[in-house]
């Protein structure tokens, strides 16, 4: 029951890596429990055999997994893990090598304001995407209004990965939260507090050349404008903010 629980835990991190949900709970069942058959995998995962199949073919072609003969009847088997790395690194190679046309194409194309509108439940991740693959050495972020709480609660992964960002990079930010809030423990992050009426439904980030804002709700929205005169304006208006914050 504990190591079914403990396995569950990887599944986000393994969907990250581009496998689909049958083929996780598949190479989870592999995972916990050796050697399976087809048969085998479908009682243990409900899945019918036919998808079985199927998604044996894919983890075969992906090469996480491999036969093995047991009583004469073809099983199948997870291969080391550590095979996991590789195949994410091979796609970092691969799409290391068509991002300079692709980062020419985005330039061609880029005009001098861009807004873009993101709803559901993984804005925030759509956030902290972007703060890791665009935020350089040194730089400051500015925070207002934002909710550690649900953050922590909605994105704990990639909360932990965009910490460990700013600790390497030694990333500064700023954060003006309601008072009361929960504050995050980390060298990199100051808060000051304002009271509960000043911040309202919505949060803003400042970093770079862009604004983004969340207006909470069902659906959640985020809202990124990349404009560098937008983006001084609300640093100006953050820095008013911050000098009256406590």
């Amino acid at each position: 029951m504990v190591a079914g629980f403990l396995l569950r835990m990887y599944e986000a991190e393994l969907r990250e890596l581009g496998l689909t949900d049958n083929e996780i709970k598949l190479y989870l069942a592999l995972l916990g429990h050796g050697a399976l058959s087809p048969t085998q995998l479908a009682q243990k995962t409900g899945l019918h055999r036919s998808y079985v199949y199927d998604t044996l073919d894919r983890l075969l072609e992906r090469g996480v997994i491999n036969t093995v003969l047991v009583d004469k009847k073809k099983n199948y088997q997870v291969v080391d893990p550590r095979i996991l790395r590789e195949i994410f690194e091979l796609k970092l190679r691969h799409l290391d090598t068509i991002l300079p046309k692709l980062s020419g194409l985005f330039r061609e194309t880029k005009e001098e304001t861009r807004v873009e509108l993101h709803r559901g439940k993984r804005v925030y991740r759509t956030l902290i995407k972007d703060l890791v693959s665009s935020l350089k050495k040194q730089e400051e972020v500015y925070l207002f209004g934002i909710d550690e709480s649900r953050l922590e609660m909605v994105e704990p992964i990639y909360l932990k990965q965009y910490f460990t960002i700013l600790k390497e990079k030694k990333v500064r930010e700023k954060i003006i939260i309601a008072k009361g809030k929960k504050r995050f423990k980390h060298p990199q992050l100051e808060y000051r507090e304002l009271d509960p009426s000043y911040i309202g439904d919505t949060a803003f980030v400042i970093y770079q050349s862009k604004v983004a804002m969340f207006i909470l709700g069902e659906p959640h929205h985020l809202i990124v404008i990349e404009n560098e005169s937008v983006a001084n304006t609300y640093r100006k208006q953050f820095s008013l903010l911050w000098s009256i914050a406590k």
